[in-house]
């Protein structure tokens, strides 16, 4: 597992090297504001590739307060499209957490999605 946090000016060398890492099964994606990401194609296609490769990508935000909500502006609608899972208003260690034990549960990839954006001990309002 890995934590990507977003910042202006990253490259695709640096997401290419995230979602390159062996053995690789989950990344937390500290986003901006709401969910927002880079529109790039390289972002979203390199993002796609991974989820492809069966890689969890987590959203999060870097936001002391508020929730990720996927979709809800253009900036983050091709990260919900290609199957990012929405971390609403999950913190980034929780979300780190949840993703160890559901790695663990063997779930499939619809019901992985459905239990974290689902509350499972008050982790999410």
């Amino acid at each position: 597992m890995a934590i990507l946090k977003l910042f202006p000016g990253i490259t695709a060398s640096v997401v290419n090297s995230f979602i390159n890492i062996p053995y690789l099964k989950g990344i937390i994606l500290e986003t901006y504001g709401s969910g927002n990401a880079p529109t790039e194609k390289w972002f979203i296609n390199l993002l796609e590739k991974a989820v492809a490769k069966g890689i969890y990508i987590i959203n999060v935000t870097q936001c002391a307060g508020g929730s990720v909500i996927l979709g809800h502006y253009e900036t983050s609608s091709d990260l919900k499209r290609i199957g990012i899972v929405d971390g609403k208003d999950i913190t980034t260690e929780t979300a780190v957490a949840k993703m160890m034990y559901l790695l663990g549960e063997k779930l499939s990839k619809e019901e992985f999605k459905h239990y974290f954006e689902t509350s499972l001990r008050g982790e999410i309002n």
